[in-house]
C-alpha cells in the first residue's frame, strides 16, 4: 500500500493544578486547569510520556498559559518528532466573578518544512 500514515495521540480532559496567572495569588495558590493535547506524527509517540511531561511542568510557575504551552511544545519536540501539536488549556477556577465554566487558550504548532532562511 502506497502512502504515509499519520498517527494522532491524544490526552483529553487532563486535570492539573497549575501555578499560573497574571495575579500573584494565582501563581502562589495555583488554579485548576484542564488540558487537551493532541500530537500528530508519522512516528511513535508515547502518551504516558506526554502525561508525565505535563505533570513535571505543572511543578513550575508560569505567568501565562501560553508560557506553559510553549514549554510543553519544547519538551515534546525534544522527545518526539511531531508534525502537529494541538493544545487546549482551560482554567476551571478563575480569579474573578463569572458565569462561565472555563477560559483559556488553544495553540496549534506545526513543523516548518523546507529551507530555513
Amino acid at each position: 500500500m502506497k502512502g504515509k500514515s499519520s498517527i494522532r495521540v491524544f490526552l483529553e480532559k487532563c486535570k492539573v493544578h497549575l501555578r499560573c496567572g497574571v495575579y500573584e495569588e494565582e501563581r502562589k495558590l495555583g488554579v485548576e486547569v484542564e488540558i487537551n493535547l493532541e500530537v500528530e506524527s508519522g512516528k511513535f509517540v508515547d502518551y504516558e510520556k506526554l502525561y508525565r511531561m505535563i505533570i513535571e511542568l505543572s511543578e513550575e510557575e508560569f505567568v501565562y498559559l501560553e508560557d506553559f504551552a510553549d514549554r510543553l511544545i519544547e519538551k515534546i519536540c525534544g522527545q518526539f518528532e511531531p508534525d502537529v501539536i494541538n493544545i487546549k488549556i482551560a482554567k476551571r477556577s478563575l480569579p474573578f466573578h463569572n458565569s462561565m465554566e472555563s477560559a483559556g487558550v488553544k495553540i496549534k504548532w506545526e513543523r516548518a518544512y523546507g529551507k530555513q532562511v
